[in-house]
């Protein structure tokens, strides 16, 4: 599909429908479904330089709508926790760009924490977390064994659960950030 406009209509109306009711499924909202689709064939055309690698375009297309839904409900759930423990009090000050901030120190803490591991769970993270790619994907692009990858993925979360410890990051931020 590298470039042809035609392939990708042909995937985008064979796909949408099953990709949209799975979204809909995980989500149980029309328009948070759609946004996620969308984001699902924005992705497809953007990296379609690097889909000749894909061996399962319908598991592929599947781990993305999962993956974005997942990550769209937990910004949700972050949302919900920070208007319940700050928005209901109309006095209570603005915050809203210390939480941008606090926020960006997250990412970079998670950045550190990912920096930490070992190379091969560093890659397996990059490739499953931030990618998409299943496990079995993950092997084929390294050259590893699924099960070799699934070790390398437990082991940073694990890592990355301690480094979040030993920086004093409440469990309850850990369980919105990782999987």
């Amino acid at each position: 599909m590298s470039g042809n406009r035609h392939a990708f209509s042909q995937v985008f109306e064979a796909r949408y429908p099953v990709l949209y009711a799975f979204a809909l499924k995980l989500t149980r909202s029309q328009v948070l479904a759609e946004e996620i689709i969308q984001d699902v064939f924005l992705n497809l055309w953007l990296n379609r330089a690097n889909l000749d690698k894909v061996e399962n375009y319908q598991a592929y297309l599947n781990r993305m709508t999962r993956n974005l839904s997942l990550n769209a409900l937990r910004n949700i759930a972050k949302h919900k926790v920070l208007v319940t423990d700050f928005g209901a009090d109309e006095n209570f000050p603005d915050h809203s760009t210390e939480h941008a901030l606090e926020y960006k120190d997250t990412v970079s803490l998670v950045q550190k924490a990912i920096e930490r591991l070992p190379a091969q769970q560093q890659e397996v993270y990059r490739l499953c977390h931030k990618e998409g790619l299943t496990y079995e994907q993950a092997a084929l692009r390294l050259n590893i064994a699924p099960s070799t990858v699934h070790s390398h993925m437990k082991g940073a979360l694990r890592g990355i659960r301690v480094y979040f410890k030993k920086m004093g990051i409440p469990m309850v931020i850990i369980a919105l950030i990782l999987p």
